[in-house]
């Protein structure tokens, strides 16, 4: 992600300051901006502006949550490339990522991620902490509601509600509505148990 961060911001030839995450080697063998350390004991400096490169909502939430407390500030970001309605209302710390779509009237949560060919289609919306895969679709009219998450080219149907937590997976098509804590699979998809979330604590500072 930090190679659309330099790519979308003019002015400066590297905007992003560093990573900090808990894998002290998530840099090795990467052209990457250094290390600054683990999100757990990092202490924000004032002006830094924090970008969630976190692709699971609910560590999305607690990392966010966490630095927050300790006076972060995490950024909105939209590349260049992407297409954003001017109707459109972006929660603070949202990313649109290059190529994606954000249609007429639609509104996300705070730190919703929208990645690369993603698109929101008119009316729709997010609650906090959603995070849609590249090529994922939100039909017109739909709504997502906290900490969802939609797998690579996953979609939702217009006028689909799906609930808090749930997620869809990849190729997976929500065409009717989804109670939370769900997991979607399939075309159309069918519900199955949902297990709970894990991952990596990663963040960016530009």
């Amino acid at each position: 992600m930090w190679q659309w961060l330099c790519s979308g911001v003019a002015g400066t030839a590297s905007p992003v300051a560093g990573f900090i995450d808990r894998d002290p080697h998530c840099v090795l063998g990467h052209d990457a901006p250094p290390l600054l350390g683990d999100p757990a004991h990092y202490r924000p400096q004032a002006g830094d502006g924090l970008v969630l490169a976190i692709g699971i909502p609910g560590v999305r939430r607690r990392v966010a949550a966490d630095l927050e407390s300790r006076g972060g500030r995490f950024v909105t970001f939209v590349h260049p490339s992407a297409l954003v309605a001017r109707s459109a209302r972006l929660g603070t710390g949202t990313i649109v990522c290059p190529l994606a779509v954000v249609s007429d009237r639609v509104v996300t949560g705070r730190g919703t991620l929208v990645n690369y060919h993603a698109s929101l289609g008119h009316d729709s919306a997010t609650g906090d902490y959603c995070v849609l895969s590249p090529n994922a679709a939100l039909g017109g009219h739909s709504l997502l509601g906290n900490d969802v998450f939609l797998g690579l080219s996953a979609s939702v149907g217009p006028g689909r509600r799906v609930g808090d937590r749930s997620k869809v997976a990849a190729n997976s098509a929500a065409l009717a509505d989804v109670p939370a804590d769900r997991l979607v699979v399939g075309v159309p998809g069918r519900l199955t148990p949902l297990v709970a979330d894990g991952g990596s604590h990663g963040a960016t500072a530009p």
